[in-house]
């Protein structure tokens, strides 16, 4: 007599549940991510433009607050934009953090770091 192989109906409960809780998780975890790619892209077109090499601080951070404001941003804001002066350049970089709610008392916190380097600076 042959015996019988395959999966159980627990089993396969147990899988749908892992395989459920793995896309909650990135229903929970993607529009963070995307956020974030957000940032870096609004801070690559930032350095792309010529008048960010010799604007004012002022004048950058206004103009990544517009471009954070085109794509509906509100993780990172003006003033989380760092300016540093390199030979050559100028390098722009952010951090900020996204909290998203996951199950009942349990939040998610991720924490995320953007940044970009125009001119000619070495290493780019």
């Amino acid at each position: 007599m042959k015996r019988q192989t395959g999966a159980t109906l627990g089993g396969l409960i147990f899988f749908l549940l892992l395989l459920s809780l793995a896309a909650y998780s990135a229903f929970r975890i993607v529009p963070a991510y995307m956020d974030y790619w957000l940032v870096g892209r609004a801070l690559d077109n930032l350095v792309a433009q010529p008048s960010i090499q010799n604007g004012s601080d002022e004048h950058i951070r206004s103009q990544f607050a517009k471009q954070l404001g085109f794509n509906n941003i509100t993780l990172a804001t003006r003033s989380d934009l760092l300016i540093e002066r390199i030979p050559g350049g100028v390098k722009l970089s952010t951090t900020f953090s996204a909290k998203r709610p996951f199950l009942g008392p349990v939040s998610l916190c991720m924490d995320f770091q953007a940044e970009a380097i125009s001119g000619n600076s070495p290493g780019h």
